[in-house]
This record gives C-alpha cells, structure tokens and sequence, in this order.
C-alpha cells in the first residue's frame, strides 16, 4: 500500500514507525551510529511498505538520524527478517536484517563526513558500504575512491579505487593536512630592554 507520509509519521522515531507497520513481534535492532541503542528517527516525503517482503521504503528527501549519526539519501529501504506465525501461512517481521540508501546519499558522524550514490547497512557485519564517487572527509582531511566500507561498532573505515578503464588498478586520493595543534609553541615575544641612561 502506497500513501502520500502524514505530517505526524515525520516525528515518530522510524523504527517504531516499521513496527507499527510491519506489525513486528520483536523489536528492530538496526544501528548507525557507534555503539549506539538508540531509536532511528526518518523523515521522508512517501512511506511504503510491503508486508510479504518485510520491506518498508521511505522515498523523496530522506533523512534518518541515530544519536549523533545522520543518514541523508533519496530512497531508504529497510529489510527485516522473515518470521512464521505458529498455525498460519503468513508471517511477522521480525529484527532488520539489512537496509539500502539510493541516491545522493550523505553519511555524517562526529569524526567524518561520507559522499556517495549508493549505501548498503548490513546488521550481521554491522558495515555500512558507500559505493559511486565516494568523498570522505575528517576535519580538512579528504579521501577518494569508489567503495569505503564503516564498521559501525569501531568506526573504522576502509576505501578502495575500482579498476581503470585500461584494467589497471585504480588508486585512492588522500590529502592530509598536519595537525596544527602538534606544532610546538613559539617562544613570546620578549620585551625590550629599557634604554641605558
């Protein structure tokens, strides 16, 4: 069933929003953010969501935010896993198991800040993978490639360059600005010494 989002689902945190649609018998557990049980709240233009795949879909100015993590993509679909109802055909959906960003997607936590076209969260990883023309940014420090995968639990991060169009190995950019803080203090100025009479 697809509707036009009301005004009162953009202030509900997202995964109770999945709840209340998917009808789910366990809570969602999803994270975006480092070490993080908060709730992910999601705003969009157009909520979707299909029962028989356990898929909901938010489209059109998405944004989706955990603690101090923060999603922005066109499309958001989230997954969750499949679980039989005793003595029915049907079943309930359970914990996410996946979700997928499409397009213009931007990723942003305290330590970075992280450009894509397209991102995948996997839950048994717990990995976000950005793939396109990935831009990744840490204070003034800038990297480039076409895949950076994130470990959500310790933030650490790992970019790769796909290949050339003459099958060479493609390379990643990184500029890397010192860290002016680590610059050891310049002495004061000393006064002059007063004339001599």
């Amino acid at each position: 069933m697809s509707r036009r989002e009301p005004n009162l689902m953009k202030s509900l945190p997202m995964l109770a929003v999945a709840a209340l649609a998917l009808g789910a018998a366990q809570p969602a557990a999803a994270q975006f953010a480092q070490n993080s049980k908060a709730p992910i709240d999601a705003q969009s233009d157009h909520f979707e969501h299909v029962n028989s795949q356990c898929m909901s879909m938010w489209q059109g100015n998405v944004e989706a935010a955990q603690d101090n993590a923060r999603l922005r993509t066109d499309t958001l679909k989230i997954y969750s896993e499949k679980v039989a109802k005793p003595g029915s055909s049907t079943n309930d959906c359970g914990n996410i198991v996946s979700a997928e960003a499409d397009g213009s997607v931007y990723y942003v936590t305290p330590r970075q800040r992280v450009k894509g076209d397209k991102a995948v969260y996997e839950a048994s990883s717990g990995t976000i993978t950005i793939t396109g023309d990935v831009v990744a940014l840490q204070d003034k420090n800038v990297m480039r490639g076409n895949r950076m995968v994130i470990n959500v639990s310790t933030g650490d991060g790992r970019m790769e360059a796909a290949q050339t169009a003459s099958g060479k190995p493609g390379r990643v950019r990184t500029v890397i600005y010192p860290n002016q803080s680590n610059k050891p203090p310049t002495a004061a100025p000393q006064p002059a010494a007063p004339p001599r009479r």
